[in-house]
């Protein structure tokens, strides 16, 4: 099948891509920030840990938003509170204003993270894991344009303050574009409180759902690992400059970038699950051998690797869910899906900060290939049922 992008798929690349910033921004300028502002790994990842649980908080709200004034304009709203929390991070004076930016970015991303894709899915049902999977790499290269240009402009010495001003400004305008296409959206039936509370209970009381939630704790876990702490592992285990941390985590996002397009134009509906499973196993290897790299060198094709095993989890674990339990509404379905995986994108760089505090961050990374196999070990369990 062709793949046909309308320009409303067009502002949610947009959407992603600012997005995207929100959860690599922090990692790369985070050595300069601990330094100006005098914190230490743990409150480091303390930081991805705010931002995450906010983001758990403000999801379950998308349903109800979306219900009432529709999924472009909620997102919209999301941008605009984005642009918002960015400015207050380029003017923060304290590791508690951080935490507050953190805060406001949080709760504007859970709206992003719960409608992004069902919006996807409304405007492309018919074989939603391609273009789930194509939209989606715009938050690969978000990650990557990212990392990459914040790693250089840290290099020659510019304030990783005005790097969150310039992200300000790209969010509002990623709005008014938003803005501008709403008219685009598919007409969609409005649903009161009641109703909306009840789809999200159809969803919880099916025991086959809890499990693609699991998966999708797992995906969130190894996906947030290497996103948080990459740039910072380079820069600590092989003494470098910023700019070697931004093309390390750059290496992890082209993975990504490059295995969501490829799963997006060959992988059809009906094969999704194969393609988790053997990104899972293929992951572990990957993962187990990453700690005991003492090269630089080898050290980013590991990088891009680990992303090509990551890049299918988040979007094809969604799309294959409601492919394979077909009569739960698939908005509640992807918001509460997230609402699993967001945690796990949280929680694992924050402990893996205390395990770097703890004993070195190069041990930390040994928490990652168990999440790799569980996920695994969890498909075939789901395929048995």
């Amino acid at each position: 099948m062709k793949i046909k992008l309308t320009v409303l798929d067009f502002s949610i690349i947009t959407t992603l891509l600012s997005y995207a910033a929100s959860a690599t921004v922090t990692p790369i300028c985070l050595l300069a920030m601990a330094a100006e502002l005098n914190f230490n790994l743990s409150a480091s990842g303390g930081i991805e840990g705010m931002r995450s649980i906010l983001i758990f908080a403000s999801l379950f709200s998308g349903g109800f938003l979306a219900s009432r004034v529709g999924k472009v304009r909620s997102l919209a709203g999301g941008l605009f509170g984005l642009s918002a929390g960015y400015a207050v991070y380029a003017a923060a004076p304290s590791y508690a204003a951080v935490l507050g930016a953190s805060v406001l970015i949080g709760a504007s991303c859970g709206i992003l993270e719960g409608l992004i894709n069902p919006l996807v899915q409304d405007l492309h049902s018919e074989d939603s894991g391609r273009y789930l999977n194509i939209t989606n790499a715009a938050w690969s290269a978000g990650v990557l344009s990212t990392v990459l240009i914040a790693g250089e402009l840290l290099t020659f010495g510019i304030s990783w303050r005005l790097i969150m001003g310039f992200l300000s400004f790209f969010s509002l305008a990623a709005a008014l574009f938003l803005t501008a296409v709403r008219k685009k959206e598919p007409r969609t039936q409005g649903l009161p409180p009641a109703k909306v509370i009840r789809l999200y209970i159809d969803c919880i009381r099916s025991k086959r759902f809890w499990v693609f939630c699991f998966m999708m704790l797992l995906a969130g876990g190894a996906e947030g690992a290497f996103t948080f702490w990459s740039a910072s592992y380079i820069q600590i285990h092989f003494a470098s400059l910023p700019r070697m941390g931004g093309i390390g985590t750059a290496c992890f996002a082209a993975g990504m970038l490059t295995m969501r397009l490829i799963s997006g134009v060959f992988v059809p509906q009906h094969k999704l699950r194969k393609m988790i499973f053997l990104s899972a196993a293929a992951g572990f290897v990957i993962a187990a051998l990453i700690p005991f790299i003492h090269s630089q060198t080898l050290f980013f094709p590991a990088l891009f690797a680990s992303g090509v095993a990551i890049a299918c989890f988040w979007p094809s674990i969604q799309s294959y869910a409601v492919y394979k339990i077909p009569h739960l509404d698939s908005t509640s379905a992807f918001i509460l899906m997230s609402c699993a995986g967001i945690p796990g994108f949280g929680l694992i760089p924050f402990s893996m900060g205390i395990i770097g505090d703890m004993a070195g961050l190069e041990k930390s990374f040994l928490l990652i290939p168990p999440i790799f196999a569980v996920l695994a070990f969890t498909v075939i369990i789901e395929k048995s049922r």
